[in-house]
């Protein structure tokens, strides 16, 4: 008696443990279900059901991740910001896995303008998945609200080799040395001379001082020029200039500028003024428009259009100028720019191919009203580098084929060097 007593209570542990074994199994399968029509419902924008579903699944399986997931989406398209916050924290602190809960996080962090905290979670996401090449640009996103220029600079360069194809790295970087703050002063030097008989050479002398900022740049310049003349006379002079570049937005800036001379080797006033763009995969562009009046009182006016496009370290950039003294002569002249960029933008080799005379020319310019309706076929090499953080030098070699008379022509050949000191 005693022996079926047993085998009665056995028997009834055993179905026991079935039948709650088969809910289980029962419970879990409504789940999974549940969470297929929660996610459709997210989808919908039935927020408030989202969270009554996700709520009911999470008493059941409370360690179900998917469903802190949905239920913190919900919760921040709703305007419950704590709540969605702490549910993708459970999420990511329970479970690296999950991609989409940092994405989730840093989207409601960055958009509620907790910039620092958005690239933690950026970080977090770059730690635990660095194949992942979003999370690099979600971080790289955090440095410009943050007032972090400095700190965006050093970034773009640490994950350039990671993305060779952005072209809008390059530009980003270029732009951003343009906003850190130094002093430069330093002296220019050209040399020109002619294969044709008792003609030059010619002197160009400038001492330049450039005061930059996060706003722009100002720059003062002293030019003195001696010029050879083809009657053997020797003249010489001296320029003033005033130039600034200004920033208009994240990706534009504009230059303004303007120099006077009394002495006949440089044109009495230039004045200058450009806008320049920077648009997405690398290209850049820019419009403007050049004043020149000459020692003889001759007046030009020209239109610049530009366009520019980085490669990679390479930086193309064509100009074209269309000059015109009256309504009826008009006078165009093309330059093509090729740099390569070895590190920062003061470091560059330079080749330069350029067809006609136009008014940015400085090695020209006590001669432009003579040149600017002859033929001229232009081409100049440089190399420029910064040595210790503190000193720019430069030089650069150049050969010009001038009509200076209809059909003959004279080869001219220039050297310029460079030496400017990095203030601060």
């Amino acid at each position: 008696m005693k022996n079926i007593f047993k085998f009665k209570i056995l028997w009834f542990v055993l179905i026991s443990g079935i039948i709650g074994q088969t809910n289980v199994f029962g419970q879990e399968i409504n789940v999974d279900s549940l969470l297929y029509e929660t996610i459709d419902l997210l989808k919908e924008k039935e927020y408030e059901q989202v969270k009554i579903n996700a709520q009911k699944a999470l008493k059941i399986a409370p360690d179900y991740l998917d469903y802190n997931l949905v239920l913190g989406r919900a919760q921040e398209m709703t305007g419950e910001i704590d709540k969605a916050r702490l549910n993708y924290e459970i999420v990511i602190n329970q479970n690296k896995d999950y991609k989409t809960a940092f994405y989730y996080l840093f989207n409601l962090e960055f958009q509620a303008e907790n910039y620092k905290r958005a690239k933690e979670v950026s970080e977090m996401g770059i730690e635990y998945h660095p194949d992942e090449d979003n999370f690099y640009y979600k971080k790289l996103s955090t440095f410009q609200p943050l007032g972090d220029l400095k700190g965006e600079y050093t970034y773009i360069k640490e994950i350039q080799p990671r993305f060779p194809d952005n072209k809008d790295l390059e530009g980003r970087r270029v732009n951003l040395e343009l906003r850190f703050n130094f002093d430069i002063a330093g002296v220019n030097y050209s040399f020109t001379t002619f294969d044709r008989e008792n003609f030059g050479p010619w002197h160009l002398l400038n001492f330049q001082y450039i005061h930059q900022r996060k706003w722009g740049s100002l720059i003062g310049r002293v030019n003195y020029a001696n010029r050879l003349t083809a009657g053997g006379d020797d003249r010489d002079g001296l320029q003033y200039e005033l130039e600034s570049f200004f920033f208009t937005g994240k990706n534009s800036y504009s230059f303004v500028g303007g120099s006077y001379s009394s002495d006949e080797v440089f044109p009495t006033w230039r004045l200058r003024l450009s806008h320049f763009m920077y648009f997405n995969k690398g290209w850049g562009g820019d419009i403007g428009a050049r004043y020149d009046q000459t020692f003889d009182d001759r007046e030009f006016y020209t239109a610049a259009l530009g366009i520019n496009k980085y490669i990679g370290s390479y930086w193309i950039y064509l100009r074209s100028f269309l000059m015109t003294e009256d309504e009826n002569k008009y006078y165009p002249a093309f330059t093509l720019i090729t740099r390569y960029y070895i590190d920062t933008r003061f470091d560059y080799l330079a080749l330069n191919l350029s067809y006609g005379t136009n008014p940015d020319e400085r090695s020209v310019l006590g001669q432009f009203q003579r040149r600017v309706s002859t033929e001229s076929y232009r081409i100049n090499l440089g190399y420029f580098r910064m040595i210790n953080q503190k000193y720019l030098v430069g030089i650069q070699a150049g050969f010009n084929n001038q009509e200076y008379l209809p059909n003959r022509f004279q080869n001219e050949y220039e050297l310029f060097v460079s030496f400017q000191y990095k203030l601060n």
